[in-house]
């Protein structure tokens, strides 16, 4: 009687177990990838940069002053489009953006970012590079100082 205990469906126990355990585990799989994403409102800037965009748009008012742009609307690589350079080149920046672009006249004036502990000096600095190597001008403030709208001002129109 003890032998037919550990015997279900004519199967040693252990190998009845991995069947049920491989089916569940298949179902939570099937039902993980069927599952739709969901989505949720962001915001475009955090409330440490909203408060300095108040402090650009004082600065300069007689200029656009647009959020977050992405690099790839800025520069793209200068490389035959789909070479493994050009992807080396798209790969560096296509998920990169700006804080701010200034713009007077549909005319860049300067970039300009915000840093605060969560950035990366080497990476800034890279992408610095990029930057200005098509011509522009990035002006970098730290968060941490709160400079006024002269002192942006002031800042801008010295590099630029």
């Amino acid at each position: 009687m003890v032998q037919q205990t550990f015997i279900i469906f004519g199967f040693g126990s252990w190998t009845a177990i991995t069947v049920a355990l491989g089916l569940a585990l298949g179902f939570l799989a099937l039902f993980m990838l069927a599952r739709k994403p969901r989505y949720r409102p962001h915001s475009i800037m955090t409330p440490n940069e909203c408060e300095f965009y108040g402090r650009l748009l004082a600065a300069f008012p007689g200029c656009q002053i647009w959020p977050q742009i992405p690099i790839l609307s800025l520069v793209r690589p200068d490389a035959k489009e789909g070479s493994r350079t050009f992807w080396r080149g798209f790969r560096a920046i296509s998920n990169a953006r700006v804080d701010w672009v200034i713009v007077r006249d549909l005319v860049i004036v300067a970039i300009v970012e915000l840093d605060d502990r969560t950035h990366d000096a080497r990476k800034d600095a890279r992408r610095d590079q990029i930057l200005a190597s098509c011509g522009y001008t990035v002006v970098r403030f730290q968060s941490r100082t709160r400079p006024s709208s002269e002192a942006i001002r002031e800042a801008v129109w010295n590099r630029s």
